[in-house]
């Protein structure tokens, strides 16, 4: 699901406010569950956590579930697993393990536990060729057999030099640039690529597969798109209909129509825009709820007038299919798309049966962490609330070109370019349209914190590529353009590694520090600190960047490029900031110069206040400083324009003391994006 259009770029960094917690050793743990194709499973000899973080099976009784002859030899301590052709030969105590006569290396030890072997959970993707998920919320560990795939359109290319080429692509992207996910690239019914790279877990040492199960954010609105016009087919719905016939009593429903949020024309505003989304309850089922945030909110533009991406447009779409239907938007997906088109790996997140995506969602880039994805795909609903698999979606890709799920009428008019949304892309019902020198181009791309989704799609070359990653903000509409690239014998770019180079004279940076305007009132701070280069977007947490050359730097905790600009005498004037494949040219701005003020006067502004019901604005001093901290943020220094007036240096906003006739402070106001908030003294 697309959070945000026009912040994109650092939005990652929110992400890592969200990140997993770890668990702690030695404190109370909750039984760990296991699910075992898709059932759950009781042990006699429960898994375990070990004092590096790593998951411990009991090898025999997993083993044996899945129909694995296991033989322990009591004189050295070693066990042969075997089924068919396969054997797997391990010894306790020791990493290395040797799978059908290649030699890996486990992320822990092999170790005997009241007399049973327990294996580190890699071991099952290493070594059994397993899908495995692992949910540190909820404490349930997923392990599922891969699924033969018997379609025909699953069959291989014959023509090897294709796959090598997108291989060697992806295999020096995984290795300079991090990647971690699924790509499944086909071409006139044949696959040329279906492959996996990096982890699924990186704590667990598990890796991607293809069927592995990934959150696919907004690629789900073409779903409720087709399930719309399915039902168009039959009658119970007319995309003219105005949304009050399903929901009468809905704020301008007499002028929004079910064209509008099909081609997110409808004025609506955005809820995931809303700083109450973030306050919702994970445990909340009624998508009404996330409506009811923005329904009562002018309309940003007249319906129809023009483009605005809105996840709000789906969200109400899925309701309106609930209600015609009289069944759950999941069931609807299940018995009428899920099912006939044999997509047995896609399904709900936190659906009736609690499904969930195997891979662990990451926010970053050379450097990852873990994230709390739970409140995207609780509360996105039919506008971003899908999982799946790269094959999976390739069988979506199939059924697109035949009649299975609707007449070739629907078809077209889903592909239809309704409404322009920038020069050259136009959107239809779900999906981006653009004309290219391969023909029309029908994408989507799909973005919680911790996934991202792409499927693009070349009618005239019959060609399909889909990427998964388990890593929130990838550049995934690139990476789709550069595998079309090779799959049509046109020039791109391998992927180089970054090099850091060592800055003799760390004076240099003293050049750089400075503030640079951004986007929407947002600006950049270059900072300096124990002789390095810090990066830091209004509002968020500043990162350390490093140098590729003198101008040049890069960022290991998003995928960024920053390159400080000179003017003709050799000051530094401009950065060009460059990520996601968008490039801002920021200009540096005079900061705003402070006043000497006798700190003693700060011990009468410290205290709380109030600035609407639960959001407090604290002032604290410390060491002759003045700071604020609003109710969940960090603290921040303020500095004085006079003895009253102060201001901010990482973001545009500035704060009025005021006084009583005695000399009391009794209030302040918050001055920010055009808005006077005031907030009166209460402790």
């Amino acid at each position: 699901m697309n959070i945000s259009k026009k912040l994109v770029s650092i939005i990652l960094l929110t992400a890592l406010l969200l990140s997993t917690p770890t668990i702690i050793l030695g404190a109370s743990q909750p039984k760990l569950k296991v699910i075992l194709n898709d059932a759950a499973v009781s042990l006699k000899n429960e898994i375990y956590i070990n004092e590096e973080g790593q998951i411990m099976c009991p090898l025999r009784e997993i083993a044996e579930q899945l129909k694995y002859e296991v033989n322990w030899n009591d004189k050295d301590m070693t066990i042969d697993i075997s089924k068919g052709s396969e054997n797997i030969k391990l010894k306790v105590g020791q990493s290395n393990i040797n799978v059908h006569g290649k030699d890996i290396k486990l992320n822990s030890n092999p170790v005997v536990k009241n007399g049973k072997t327990f294996i580190s959970v890699d071991f099952l993707g290493s070594a059994l060729d397993l899908i495995v998920g692992w949910d540190s919320k909820e404490q349930v560990l997923r392990i599922s057999q891969p699924k033969e795939n018997k379609e025909v359109f699953f069959s291989m290319d014959k023509d090897k030099k294709v796959t090598d080429e997108l291989d060697t692509y992806m295999k020096a992207l995984e290795k300079n640039k991090n990647f971690h996910g699924s790509i499944l690239v086909a071409k006139e019914g044949k696959v040329l690529l279906d492959q996996s790279y990096g982890f699924a877990d990186f704590k667990q040492n598990t890796m991607n597969k293809p069927q592995t199960k990934f959150a696919i954010g907004s690629v789900t609105k073409q779903f409720t798109a087709m399930a719309i016009m399915q039902l168009t087919e039959k009658g119970l719905i007319d995309v003219e209909d105005k949304v009050s016939k399903y929901i009468p009593d809905f704020p301008n429903g007499d002028l929004i129509t079910i064209h509008n949020l099909l081609t997110h024309t409808s004025g609506l505003k955005n809820y995931t825009n809303s700083s109450e989304f973030l306050k919702l309850n994970l445990d909340n089922k009624d998508p009404m709820e996330v409506i009811n945030l923005i329904k009562d909110t002018p309309l940003e533009f007249k319906p129809g007038e023009k483009f605005e991406y809105n996840n709000t447009n789906y969200v109400l779409l899925g309701i309106i299919l609930e209600k015609v239907t009289n069944t759950s938007y999941e069931d609807y997906l299940q018995k009428n798309i899920f099912e006939p088109l044999n997509m047995t790996n896609t399904g709900i997140c936190y659906g009736k049966d609690n499904g969930l995506h195997d891979a662990t969602p990451y926010s970053g880039f050379l450097e990852v962490a873990p994230v709390d994805d739970r409140l995207v795909l609780t509360q996105a609903y039919s506008a971003g609330n899908i999982y799946s698999t790269v094959e999976d979606l390739y069988r979506w890709d199939r059924a697109l070109k035949t009649e299975e799920l609707v007449k070739k009428e629907t078809i077209d008019k889903i592909f239809k370019g309704h409404i322009d949304t920038s020069q050259g892309v136009s959107y239809g019902y779900g999906w981006m349209i653009s004309d290219t020198d391969w023909g029309k181009k029908l994408f989507h791309g799909g973005n919680t914190f911790g996934f991202t989704a792409n499927i693009t799609r070349y009618p005239d070359e019959d060609l399909a590529i889909i990427v998964l990653t388990n890593n929130g903000y990838h550049d995934s509409q690139s990476l789709a353009d550069t595998l079309t690239s090779i799959v049509l014998n046109r020039d791109y770019k391998m992927p180089e590694a970054l090099k850091e180079i060592e800055i003799k004279d760390p004076k240099l940076y003293d050049s750089y520090v400075g503030k640079y305007d951004f986007l929407n009132g947002s600006y950049i701070d270059v900072l300096k600190k124990d002789n390095k280069l810090y990066f830091q977007v209004t509002g968020q947490e500043a990162f350390e960047v490093f140098p590729q050359s003198n101008n040049k730097f890069f960022a290991k905790i998003v995928d960024a490029r920053i390159e400080f600009i000179m003017n003709d005498k050799g000051e530094v004037n401009e950065l060009a900031f460059e990520q996601l494949g968008m490039k801002f040219n920021c200009k540096r701005v005079e900061e705003k110069e402070t006043t000497v003020v006798n700190p003693i006067i700060y011990g009468d502004y410290v205290g709380e206040y109030e600035l609407a019901p639960n959001v407090i604005i604290s002032i604290t001093k410390e060491n002759d400083k003045i700071y604020a901290q609003l109710t969940g943020q960090d603290k921040y220094e303020i500095f004085p324009k006079s003895e009253i007036e102060y201001f901010y240096k990482i973001v545009d906003a500035d704060i009025t003391f005021e006084k009583d006739e005695k000399g009391n402070v009794i209030k302040l106001t918050l001055h920010q994006n055009g808005q006077n908030m005031p907030a009166n003294k209460i402790k």
